[in-house]
């Protein structure tokens, strides 16, 4: 099963006969990132795979017609020459003249017809099974000949001929399902559900989405009571369905296209989506469709770390992705081409395969020499031993072998472009550890047709900025562009929402947004707390219900955090306040502000983060009530900006709200019952 069969197909079941031709071609200019969706379920089928391919799977039935027409007479017309004109008769001639075919189909099979263990092991079953029986049918007709002198025997033998060799094609068929059951039958079944697998991935994870996405941008939802359609890819981990397309995406793959080799690095906050990008783009979700697939090499950066290790994980993870490459593509038929790089290939598979021995294994060579001479009770004996045992290679040692391998792979696979991704360096820490661990390992970058991808805090980007002004730092020195992953904006917010969740009313979006801050993984947390209230609950009661739970987390956290404090007096105050809240927010916050002493920076800080926080969840139930009907873009971006500064900067972020509160109470706030 091919890609384009497996996305033909789950188009055909997402659209409908009379589904306008425009959602078809939205689909097919997506197909990169609907793709990139199931990857991981394409390379677990991959794995497994049982069947043929090449001219066996083009064209099965001219492919039969070989082996049961052509195949048989062939062989029979050879028999009755050979043994007309053999060699005084001798039977030995027309077995061997009969059954080299034979032997000769099982080799055509290995070479054309299977592509992994499983297939090679059911063509050697038939060759073995083939040979066996119609040799045994052309020993029985010579037999008949020299035993009876009746030449007609031998064409007695055709109908048995084609009886026998219909039975052998048909138990290789059937030898996945019966030979044996451990290897065969098992990998055959996982084979399968690998398949349904992938089917289903490309249709809910990259087809559907593609389509609430395209209706999402377009369709406002309205309503103020909770309704949706399906939401199980909201609770799917690991997808890229999390992944909202941004404009960072695009900039680094332009950079990349523009570019031949660099290091460039994606700077953002915390839980902006960057190491979704990451994923996204060594999938092949940016990549052009009439690109050819990039090899991929996703590791994390670990935060306590030894160069030396880190560089030889990096080797390792290279050779096993450039092997399995090598796999994939040796069985797709491209014949031409394998034949011009066979060489290239084969000498780029061996240096991967020494790569991975050398990382795991020190080589220990000995040789040993004796000799010895007796004569009459005298005897003269030398014995001489050499042993060179290596050693690990020393780090530049390492860096120059990688550095080495990663070009050859660069030039052997052209155009095939080589990403080295390295996430999570922002969680090594800012500052001195992140910039010593660029320091080591910027010596395996520059290496024309790689391209390495990483991502760091937002201090990188910056210290690449201040170098414009004569400030270099180790940052400016690492990459050759620094792209930024901003906050969402309520329109891509929309986008992601509408991927994983069909028909959720604008409002109920807004919301989410809004308690996101515009980080995408904070997007969907807040969507997953909407979606598990029940279907017709009000905006207000959803509403009070994510305030509610989040005023509860602000208590405890803070609390939490007094409690590690020494001053008792200053915390005891506070505590109290934090205990018992109360259901007016807006009371809640001044109480808080005025429970600690000012001049004490722990505890202000402390108090000055709560404070902002219930100030921000006090704005937010006045503003999502049941008589919101029209959402207004602007005002809800000025909503998740406050959010963010409410608990990294409390003085900025409640004067945000004060703006935002301004600007939209224009009519008076509506009167709310105590809960």
């Amino acid at each position: 099963m091919t890609e384009d069969e497996v996305f033909e197909q789950a188009v055909a079941t997402a659209l409908e006969p009379g589904d306008p031709e425009s959602l078809r071609a939205v689909l097919r200019g997506a197909k990169p990132w609907i793709v990139a969706s199931a990857r991981v379920q394409h390379d677990r089928y991959a794995k497994l795979a049982v069947g043929t391919s090449g001219f066996a799977a083009r064209r099965p039935f001219l492919w039969r017609f070989l082996l049961l027409v052509v195949l048989p007479v062939t062989e029979w017309v050879l028999a009755v020459l050979l043994f007309k004109y053999g060699v005084n008769g001798n039977p030995a001639i027309p077995v061997v003249g009969y059954t080299a075919p034979v032997a000769g189909t099982a080799a055509v099979m290995l070479a054309v017809s299977y592509t992994n263990v499983i297939g090679r092991t059911v063509a050697w079953w038939w060759g073995l099974a083939g040979l066996g029986f119609i040799s045994l049918t052309v020993v029985a007709a010579n037999i008949g000949v020299l035993v009876t002198g009746a030449w007609p025997a031998v064409f007695a033998t055709v109908p048995l001929g084609f009886g026998l060799l219909w039975g052998v094609v048909r138990l290789t068929e059937a030898l996945t399902a019966l030979l044996p059951p451990a290897m065969i039958a098992g990998r055959a079944a996982a084979a399968r559900n690998a398949l349904d697998e992938w089917r289903s991935a490309m249709l809910n994870e990259g087809v559907l989405p593609a389509l609430r996405a395209e209706s999402g941008g377009t369709r406002i939802v309205p309503g103020t009571a909770l309704a949706f359609g399906d939401a199980k890819s909201l609770h799917r981990g690991g997808s890229l369905i999390s992944h909202q397309p941004v404009p960072a995406g695009r900039e680094l793959a332009e950079l990349v296209d523009t570019l031949d080799g660099g290091s460039f690095a994606l700077a953002g906050p915390r839980g902006s989506g960057k190491t979704n990008l990451l994923r996204a783009f060594c999938r092949g979700a940016y990549r052009r469709q009439d690109q050819a697939a990039d090899l991929s090499v996703l590791v994390a950066a670990p935060v306590d770390y030894v160069p030396r290790e880190f560089v030889l994980h990096l080797y390792a993870q290279a050779c096993h992705a450039v092997l399995a490459h090598l796999r994939e593509t040796a069985g797709k038929g491209v014949w031409r081409r394998w034949r011009v790089r066979r060489g290239e290939r084969g000498r780029l598979a061996r240096s991967a395969q020494r790569g991975l021995r050398d990382i795991a294994y020190v080589q220990t060579l000995t040789r040993e020499t004796s000799g010895k001479f007796g004569f009459r009770g005298a005897e003269l004996a030398h014995k001489r031993a050499t042993s060179l045992a290596g050693r690990p290679p020393t780090y530049p040692e390492v860096v120059d072998d990688f550095r080495e391998f990663v070009r050859a792979v660069a030039r052997t696979l052209d155009p095939v472009r080589v990403v080295i991704a390295i996430d999570e360096i922002d969680r090594i820490g800012a500052g001195e550890p992140a910039r010593k661990f660029l320091n080591e390992i910027k010596a395996v970058f520059d290496v024309p047709g790689c391209y390495y991808l990483m991502s760091v805090s937002t201090e990188a980007q910056h210290d690449f900025e201040l170098a414009g002004m004569g400030l270099r730092s180790v940052f400016d020195s690492s990459f050759d562009e620094v792209v930024r992953v901003d906050y969402l904006d309520f329109e891509l917010a929309r986008g992601l929402i509408s991927r994983s969740v069909d028909g959720l009313p604008e409002v109920f979006v807004a919301l989410a947004y809004a308690f996101s801050g515009g980080l995408a993984r904070q997007l969907t947390r807040s969507a997953r707390a909407i979606v598990r209230q029940p279907r017709g609950t009000s905006l207000a009661d959803v509403a009070e219900k994510l305030v509610a739970d989040e005023l509860d987390r602000v208590c405890k956290t803070t609390s939490d955090a007094l409690t590690a404090l020494d001053d008792r007096d200053g915390v005891t105050k506070l505590l109290r306040v934090l205990a018992d809240p109360g259901p007016d927010l807006h009371v809640l916050r001044d109480r808080v502000q005025a429970s600690y002493a000012k001049e004490h920076t722990a505890i202000g800080d402390l108090g000055d983060r709560a404070a902002a926080r219930i100030a921000f969840l006090a704005v937010v139930r006045d503003h999502f009530t049941n008589d919101l009907t029209e959402v207004v873009p602007a005002q809800v971006d000025a909503l998740a900006r406050a959010r963010r500064y409410a608990g990294s900067n409390p003085a900025t972020g409640l004067a945000l709200l004060e703006e935002f509160s301004s600007a939209w109470t224009a009519r008076p706030a509506p009167v709310r019952p105590p809960p």
